[in-house]
């Protein structure tokens, strides 16, 4: 259901449903989406494996109405997976469990209501032979009306029912093989999204606490800090995800004609999300923090700045990056007597020039002259009051 196939060329990801997205765009929106009880979540996922457990030697009470807890998780879930790119456009279908209880009816103790509109052929063309092997619980939808199922606090499991012949023992060991596919699957998506927050933000703005782009000594530091230890407990705590990757060649249509991409296959939203993150790592398309607003942007391998080109204000426009030279450049007059010294000189040139004193290229030659004598005063090279005395000049 979370599988991810994504061809990447150029700094550019082509998802399989022909959109594009520039390199590190997706991971930016995770990293700048907030999302509420997630913990709450992870909980149920991982509970669910065994509350919804029905071998011979553990069969839990009240299966229905644990299950019914789950499916609301489940069902939240899939709206916040629907909520951002790869999965935006994917049909996602609510009740999985309703329409999985339903499809194995007969291990269970309860029978339909006589009166229901929902017919047993319905969904017979669904059945697994007994001799074959079990489809994916993806494969086993009845019907979009959910109105038609029973409701899940109906389902009551019967160990003597379900034990007692060939076909019904099947049918649970099908049903509890879809059970492992479903709990783990949403367990690992939810944990990927915890990762993002939790190690995946920290570890990209650890690479970028200094002015430049990290170099290959900082990412390994920051790398074998971050998976220095393995947390079996809470595996959202590993910079690694529990999905898997394979890589081929594809060659794809676009509109300035074919171009031929590395293919991508993900297990997992966290497998897709640590690719592109190591992507943006190797290209300088570095995820940052933004020192002013707090939001994350994307540099991509230009001069390296703590602060975005967001607007922050419209009368007169003015981005975080403006208000962050403005500020820097107000601390080193007020802490660094070359630049203080430079200033004051700059203000009696510049006066003289608007008074007619110099000459336009008269100003521009003094700048040069005084961008040189600040240079060997920041360098020790000249004594500040010597710098002090042949800058007026």
């Amino acid at each position: 259901m979370f599988e991810i196939e994504a061809h990447y060329h150029d700094r550019k990801i082509y998802l399989s449903d022909g959109r594009v997205y520039p390199l590190g765009e997706i991971l930016l929106r995770y990293f700048s989406i907030n999302f509420y009880d997630l913990g709450e979540l992870f909980d149920v996922c991982e509970r669910a494996k065994s509350e919804l457990n029905i071998s011979s030697l553990f069969c839990p009470a009240n299966i229905g109405e644990r299950a019914q807890e789950i499916e609301f998780a489940y069902d939240s879930i899939m709206d916040i997976a629907k909520s951002l790119p790869p999965y935006d456009t994917k049909h996602f279908r609510h009740g999985l469990l309703r329409n999985l209880f339903a499809y194995y009816n007969d291990i269970f103790d309860e029978p339909f209501y006589e009166d229901s509109e929902f017919e047993v052929d319905d969904y017979n063309e669904h059945f697994v032979n007994a001799e074959s092997t079990p489809v994916s619980y993806e494969e086993m939808y009845i019907t979009e009306d959910l109105n038609e199922l029973r409701a899940l606090s109906d389902y009551e499991f019967d160990s003597k029912k379900v034990f007692s012949n060939y076909e019904n023992r099947k049918d649970a060991a099908d049903f509890t093989t879809c059970i492992e596919q479903m709990t783990t699957e949403f367990a690992i998506f939810i944990e990927d999204i915890i990762r993002v927050k939790n190690v995946f933000m920290p570890f990209a703005d650890e690479l970028c606490d200094h002015n430049n782009y990290p170099s290959t000594e900082k990412v390994i530091e920051v790398f074998q800090k971050f998976t220095a230890t393995h947390n079996l407990r809470n595996s959202y705590m590993n910079l690694e995800s529990s999905g898997s990757m394979c890589m081929g060649d594809t060659v794809i249509e676009t509109k300035k004609g074919p171009i031929l991409c590395e293919t991508y296959r993900f297990t997992s939203l966290g497998a897709f999300l640590y690719f592109e993150l190591f992507k943006c790592i190797e290209e300088k398309f570095m995820p940052v923090k933004c020192r002013n607003c707090g939001r994350w942007f994307i540099m991509k391998h230009t001069t390296f700045s703590h602060y975005c080109k967001r607007l922050i204000s419209s009368n007169p426009p003015k981005s975080c990056r403006d208000i962050s030279m403005r500020h820097t450049f107000k601390d080193k007059l007020k802490n660094d007597p070359v630049w203080e010294i430079y200033n004051r000189a700059y203000k009696q040139h510049y006066a003289r020039f608007m008074k007619k004193k110099m000459s336009k290229s008269e100003f521009a030659e003094w700048g040069d002259y005084a961008i040189e004598l600040r240079q060997k005063a920041a360098d020790g090279e000249l004594d500040v009051e010597e710098y002090k005395r042949v800058i007026r000049v």
